[in-house]
């Protein structure tokens, strides 16, 4: 029997290892100047080569996003539930869709008076809340994982 809890992040990473080599292989048949007008006016979700984190922070990010609070509200699957958006699509309400976005929201958090959804009551907690904020290194870390919910 798999073991659960090294289940999901061997998936993470095997998807992240496939992509990484779709890529490289792409990216080596078909050469692109970084200069073009399309490359510098994509949109964070179109720029899925140019990801300033790796696989293990994914990983890392999967651990402590079930491991905290974060599942709660977001899903064990970041699907959505009561109490937070969904992650999982492209319909950003709190960011751009970016990973340094991500990385702002998540260090600063969504008080009450700026949450966009009024089903969703509950503030996020700046750092990941109270007791144990989460580290600069924890917060990318977690921005990769939901980073990567929404951007295959």
């Amino acid at each position: 029997m798999i073991n659960s809890k090294l289940a999901r992040p061997a998936v993470v990473l095997l998807a992240l290892a496939t992509i990484g080599a779709c890529s490289k292989q792409s990216a080596s048949t078909s050469p692109t100047p970084a200069t073009t007008p399309a490359a510098s006016s994509a949109s964070p979700a179109a720029n899925n080569a140019a990801r300033p984190f790796t696989a293990a922070m994914v990983a890392e990010g999967d651990s402590i996003y079930h491991a905290r609070g974060c599942r709660n509200c977001h899903g064990m699957d970041g699907k959505g539930a009561a109490n937070g958006p969904n992650l999982t699509d492209a319909t950003y309400l709190h960011v751009d869709g970016s990973f340094q976005g991500y990385v702002n929201l998540i260090t600063s958090g969504v008080p009450a008076d700026k949450i966009k959804d009024p089903s969703h009551k509950i503030p996020m907690g700046a750092r990941g809340g109270r007791p144990t904020p989460l580290t600069d290194d924890q917060i990318k870390s977690v921005a990769a994982y939901v980073y990567s919910l929404s951007h295959p």
